[in-house]
């Protein structure tokens, strides 16, 4: 009997499917999540090289250009709307809910020729799916932080 059992092969792709199928979904989940973080990081970058540019039209990093950077990174990144903006940093620093668009002081004239720096810290959640135990699977948040740094030289000549 248990002979016969063992030479029966019926249900065996299907056995085969059930252990290797939860394996292929995490790798298609996670080059999701990594499709969405790459999309963001271009966003990020995009921002900060467009705000130094802006900045060194104008000569300084202005709060105009600091609210433009934020409404950017609002509407054009996957999760913008869900975070809380500091547009008046001066240094960076790392806050799990909050962009951080910084750079030189808002009301700091910057003279031609000189850098202006423009930076902007975005944090992402990326979402894991995890076997914790055989039968027990589970999806967890990591905070990645994602980093731009820009430069431009500034454009404006300030009158002494």
């Amino acid at each position: 009997m248990i002979a016969r059992l063992m030479r029966d092969g019926r249900g065996s792709p299907s056995l085969e499917a059930l252990f290797v199928l939860p394996v292929i979904l995490m790798l298609f989940f996670m080059i999701v999540e990594t499709g969405f973080i790459m999309y963001d990081w271009t966003a990020v970058n995009y921002a900060a090289a467009s705000a130094a540019v802006n900045a060194a039209k104008e000569g300084k990093f202005s709060e105009g250009v600091r609210s433009g950077t934020a409404g950017y990174l609002r509407d054009w990144t996957t999760n913008g709307r869900a975070f809380v903006y500091d547009e008046t940093a001066t240094d960076p620093y790392e806050d799990g809910g909050t962009v951080v668009i910084w750079g030189t002081a808002p009301d700091q004239n910057v003279e031609r020729n000189s850098p202006i720096v423009v930076g902007v810290v975005y944090p992402v959640k990326f979402r894991i799916l995890l076997a914790d135990n055989l039968w027990k699977w589970m999806v967890r948040e990591e905070m990645i932080t994602l980093k731009a740094r820009s430069a431009a030289l500034s454009e404006v000549h300030f009158e002494q």
